[in-house]
């Protein structure tokens, strides 16, 4: 089709044609802005669940450790188990004149807005109905957390086929959602921080020596749960339509094939590329997610700093932040292998620290500024990543698996969450931690000080021999790219 100044035809632009140039024109800044406005609410509940659920079901609910490892074990396998499935129903959905992937992330919205409430509830149940009140609406919630964000991420790769696109793209996504930390971190931190005695009985009685908080007292922090909890929900929605009404899918031509799921998650989990990121970034988050989850007890009952929690976390994530535009800036100048690479080895000697860590503040303030970086690291270079082993693999193979990329790279990092955080717990339980006490025995600060050094150090080392192997640089990626855009061009 020949072009006059630069101009089509009316009676000669045909449909495609005209997506075609619609495709060529850089997204709008404010396009990227509502898109990345929608990862926030995934990293709000997920960062409270996070810091926050082990201490909650503790010390307010008062479930045992053993329990506890069940609910997170179970809720985190289930999650991980709906995300696939999610990925293949995401995958067969036709789109509609709203798109493929913004119904799922509406639709989805208020069923998980409702079970997030209810597990922050306290029943008056034995122990054995306190654990299948919080698993099951743990596992509800995970669910439907999954009709969430597997669309929402695969969302990416349909908002422009442009590679400094997608990696503008992730970079806003990643401040949104750091953001989004930090405020799911400042919310609940104000609400419970009035409230919480653990290491001390002082606020919850007249008497520094009762063993337990006063019925008063779990009363009060279980309404600043419930504060907090419906805060953070109104957030969520405003940042869900704010994504939905604000972004625009457009129509892939390489839609996926029609050969079968299994075929398409076979070609997947056996692609080299992606085994090796994957398997990066699942040890990497269990190094996080051990030190993430018992942060709060550790603080409390190892460093005798409980009462700075709320100041700690608010310190690590603005770290995360601030140091987000700097690792971008060094990733364009270095490359994001070497760059994610920086960041797991900055991580080691953070954890190290902790076996020589006393009851100092600002000691430890500077530790949390370093582990701040590392943070930033991984919540910014696994998902910058990804697009370019989904276009090495469409080189290779001919065809998208979106869906089925994404679903899995969060199966393998909430599989690795689960067996984190759960055998946290056991090694509570193990310590001697006692349910509904204030003070716990040296015992326990003990086993939180061996569960925030062995294990995590050994995961990142695990994590880097994996990255070392992984055969995409950004030499490659742009090269892939430029293959992808000529082949589309031929297309029109």
């Amino acid at each position: 089709m020949q072009r006059h100044n630069n101009k089509i035809p009316e009676d000669m632009e045909s449909a495609t044609t005209r997506e075609f140039w619609e495709k060529s024109q850089p997204l709008p800044v404010w396009r990227k802005i509502c898109f990345a406005i929608g990862g926030a609410p995934y990293q709000i509940t997920s960062t409270v669940l996070g810091f926050f659920m082990s201490i909650f079901l503790l010390e307010v609910a008062q479930v045992d450790p053993s329990h506890v490892s069940v609910i997170v074990f179970g809720g985190k396998l289930w999650y991980a188990m709906t995300d696939p499935v999610c990925g293949y129903l995401v995958n067969r959905t036709k789109p509609s004149s709203w798109g493929k992937y913004k119904p799922w992330i509406l639709l989805t919205m208020p069923f998980a807005c409702v079970t997030y409430l209810c597990f922050w509830a306290v029943p008056d149940y034995s122990q054995q109905g306190k654990l299948w009140w919080y698993l099951v609406f743990y596992c509800l919630f995970q669910g439907f957390l999954s009709g969430v964000h597997v669309p929402y991420t695969s969302m990416t790769m349909s908002l422009s086929e442009n590679q400094r696109d997608r990696d503008s793209i992730t970079v806003y996504r990643m401040v949104a959602e750091a953001i989004g930390v930090m405020t799911g971190v400042i919310i609940q931190g104000h609400f419970i921080k009035k409230h919480r005695t653990a290491g001390s009985c002082e606020k919850g009685s007249s008497s520094s020596n009762q063993s337990s908080p006063s019925g008063d007292n779990i009363n009060n922090q279980i309404g600043s749960y419930h504060n907090a909890s419906v805060t953070i929900i109104c957030i969520y929605v405003i940042c869900i339509l704010i994504c939905f009404y604000g972004t625009k899918e457009q129509k892939v031509n390489h839609m996926a094939p029609e050969d079968g799921f299994f075929l398409g998650l076979q070609e997947v989990l056996f692609f080299h590329p992606y085994v090796k990121l994957s398997m990066s970034v699942l040890f990497l988050s269990v190094a996080i997610s051990i030190t993430q989850g018992n942060l709060a007890l550790f603080c409390t009952h190892t460093l005798g700093m409980g009462r700075h929690f709320s100041t700690f976390i608010t310190i690590i994530m603005a770290s995360t932040i601030c140091s987000l535009p700097i690792w971008h800036l060094v990733q364009k100048r270095i490359g994001k292998k070497k760059t994610f690479a920086a960041g797991m080895l900055l991580f080691i000697p953070v954890l190290l620290s902790q076996s020589y860590l006393g009851d100092n503040f600002y000691v430890y303030t500077v530790v949390l500024v370093l582990a701040g970086l590392s943070i930033a690291v991984s919540l910014l270079l696994p998902w910058s990543m990804l697009p370019d082993v989904i276009d090495e693999f469409y080189i290779t193979h001919g065809e998208h698996r979106d869906a089925i990329f994404y679903s899995f790279y969060v199966f393998f990092n909430k599989l690795a969450t689960g067996f984190a955080v759960a055998s946290s717990q056991f090694a509570l339980k193990f310590g001697g931690y006692r349910v509904g006490a204030c003070q716990q025995p040296p015992s326990v600060g003990r086993a939180l000080r061996y569960l925030m050094i062995p294990g995590p150090v050994v995961a990142v080392v695990i994590a880097l021999v994996f990255l070392a192997q992984y055969p995409i640089n950004d030499t490659k990626a742009r090269l892939n790219a430029q293959k992808i855009k000529e082949k589309q061009s031929t297309t029109f």
